[in-house]
């Protein structure tokens, strides 16, 4: 399970997780990160020996709201 750290709106993501190994799924992810985060990290810092890198591939995501309880909930199922 994976979870947003905003408590009060949430979003759970339950799903299948994996450790990552292999250099060009590890390199995606730091690129993904510098874009994002406007950052130079090298790789050296996902080195599996160092650091995890865990992919999740959903398989049921939920969201919602603080405010609207209730009303709020949305789900989301993935196949597969």
């Amino acid at each position: 399970m994976v979870t947003t750290e905003d408590a009060s709106d949430p979003v759970i993501l339950e799903g299948t997780a994996a450790i990552v190994t292999d250099d060009k799924s590890i390199r995606r992810v730091l690129d993904l990160m510098n874009d994002k985060y406007h950052t130079d990290i090298e790789i050296s810092f996902l080195d599996p020996a160092r650091n995890a890198t865990i992919a999740v591939r959903p398989g049921k995501v939920i969201g919602m709201r603080h405010g609207d309880f209730t009303g709020s909930p949305t789900r989301w199922t993935f196949a597969g």
